[in-house]
């Protein structure tokens, strides 16, 4: 009797084990590297300095995203605005996967419709594409949530904001 109870409460915490490391992997969060990784390899590219990772921004984005996150936004996201930084927020219903490094490389698609040569986006978004590589920017820091509904919320906070109206994000030479 003694080691089947034994046997049960080690295949009970075995259960439990694993539900935790499933339940870890649904929400992992981004590491600030991996953010960094995707966001200078883009700079780079035009010739622009890297970002460095700022703590304090990533707290401001983890308490704008956690009270974003909260209701859901039942099908809407609630903006939340800023004007001391700059800012890309993206969102998903229904898919726990929905990953920082993910929310990043959809920005990154973005450079396909800044035009250069007229400072211009053709397609409505390109923003968070220039935001990320705009030049004068120096700081970023991200966060994510997710709801138990299936709600993921990302968001990242640059420093100085960018996105000067009239303004190039790089200049190339």
């Amino acid at each position: 009797m003694r080691m089947k109870k034994k046997m049960i409460i080690i295949s009970f915490v075995s259960i439990l084990m694993a539900l935790r490391i499933l339940g870890d992997e649904q929400h992992k969060e981004t590491s600030p590297e991996e953010y960094l990784e995707l966001h200078n390899a883009a700079r780079a590219s035009v010739g622009v300095p890297p970002l460095k990772w700022d703590v304090k921004l990533e707290n401001i984005a983890r308490k704008n995203v956690n009270r974003l996150v909260k209701d859901c936004f039942e099908g809407k996201a609630e903006q939340t605005r800023d004007d001391e930084y700059g800012m890309n927020v993206a969102w998903n219903m229904g898919y726990a996967q929905y990953t920082g490094r993910d929310v990043v490389k959809g920005w990154l698609t973005q450079k396909q419709y800044y035009d250069y040569k007229s400072n211009s986006c053709p397609h409505p978004n390109c923003i968070c594409y220039t935001r990320i590589v705009w030049r004068e920017s120096s700081h970023v820091g991200c966060a994510r949530a997710c709801c138990q509904k299936g709600c993921t919320i990302v968001m990242c906070l640059y420093n100085p904001p960018g996105n000067v109206p009239g303004e190039r994000p790089y200049l190339l030479h």
